[in-house]
């Protein structure tokens, strides 16, 4: 996570007058700040304005602040793209109706891509459904809860005040830990209602770390296969973002190649020397032409979905052979690697340093690989 930064509202000042009370909106940011968001993205409207309102009051104490799109489509980008380069949740919101609407396709983008994402959309008043309100988007109108069903990993309507902080920390710790979008419906009148608390109940910061997982045995096997090997290539994906040094740290020691996925262009410089460039979509001859070499009996696919686009068309002949091994956290991704010789799951950083470890341990600088390798596990 990035830096944390001080709640954004001295919200447990008894000296709060009525017009400063803390809201819904205001307990929302506060929680953003306490995990370290810094922006949230998103185009202002009528149902949403309470959530404005705490943004603005939140960045006058130099707290999290309101970036304003052009298109709320471009919010959920904006918030995905934040997420990507700061290590932070992403938090994008649109007001009721057609700005909910407009997010879905950068949330489902965040869906594919495994972003973590916090989508705030509003309603209208509870009172109103079933009116035919402005906007409405409720079950009763354009359902904008069930259109989110199939891109999200939580999503839920608060009806209710009481239900507001329990179902926010659900929220941000679903997207965090499944790495994917979180949605929460709000109406109006929630939204402006007085919090049940005057600061956040749960320190979300303490559980929002990731965990340094990595299986002992697994590693052990993967070393010994990447000793075995003749010439290694590294295929670093979307996924890297953080284990970047540690896999090419690695790279140096196992005398490696590496090609990036095209979601992980620009993880690994281009001028570096053993990188080949970007294979997939739209990726570059030379990194095609390492993995169609026949003397390349090892391929590591490292934190990649290993869809279509990662995989040059799921090129058989190249990638998803019986000389992939495939690493990654997430155990979905291991469903489209059946062919592979091996899985590892782990914390990718983990993973490369821990294999760094024992590579080091068992092989004296400029072994390579081969025979005097079979030590390595």
């Amino acid at each position: 996570m990035s830096h944390v930064i001080a709640s954004p509202l001295p919200i447990n000042d008894p000296a709060l007058s009525i017009e400063h009370r803390v809201e819904a909106g205001d307990l929302l940011i506060s929680y953003l700040a306490q995990i370290g968001v810094e922006y949230v993205f998103g185009v202002p409207g009528g149902a949403i304005e309470p959530l404005y309102n705490a943004l603005a009051r939140s960045a006058r104490q130099g707290g999290p602040r309101a970036v304003v799109a052009r298109h709320e489509t471009g919010a959920a980008f904006m918030a995905d793209g934040y997420a990507r380069e700061t290590g932070a949740l992403g938090v994008c919101c649109g007001t009721t109706g057609p700005g909910t609407t407009n997010l879905i396709t950068g949330v489902a983008s965040a869906y594919h891509n495994s972003i973590p994402m916090l989508v705030i959309s509003a309603q209208t008043a509870l009172p109103t459904f079933g009116r035919a309100a402005a906007q409405e988007s409720s079950c009763t109108g354009a359902d904008t809860l069930a259109m989110f069903a199939q891109c999200t990993h939580y999503n839920t309507l608060v009806s209710h005040i009481d239900q507001f902080e329990h179902k926010l920390a659900g929220a941000i710790l679903t997207a965090w830990n499944s790495r994917g979008p979180a949605h929460l419906s709000i109406p109006l009148d929630i939204l402006r209602a007085p919090a049940p608390v005057p600061r956040p109940s749960f320190d979300l910061s303490v559980l929002l770390r990731t965990a340094s997982l990595s299986d002992a045995t697994a590693i052990e096997q993967l070393v010994n296969h990447v000793a075995l090997s003749k010439r290694l290539v590294l295929l670093v994906g979307a996924g890297c973002g953080e284990a970047v040094g540690a896999i090419l740290q690695f790279a140096e020691l196992a005398d490696a190649q590496v090609v990036a996925a095209p979601h992980a262009k620009g993880l690994v410089s281009a001028y570096h020397p053993r990188f080949h460039g970007v294979f997939g979509f739209a990726g570059h001859a030379s990194a095609y032409a390492l993995l169609a070499d026949a003397s390349v009996d090892l391929v590591l696919a490292v934190g990649t979905v290993l869809g279509e686009v990662d995989t040059a068309g799921w090129d058989v002949g190249t990638l998803l052979n019986n000389k992939l091994i495939h690493i990654d956290d997430n155990d979905a991704h291991f469903t489209r690697s059946p062919m592979a010789r091996l899985h590892v799951k782990g914390r990718i950083s983990t993973v490369f340093e821990q294999m760094t470890a024992v590579w080091r341990k068992h092989l004296p600088a400029g072994s390579g690989h081969g025979t005097a390798a079979r030590t390595a596990a």
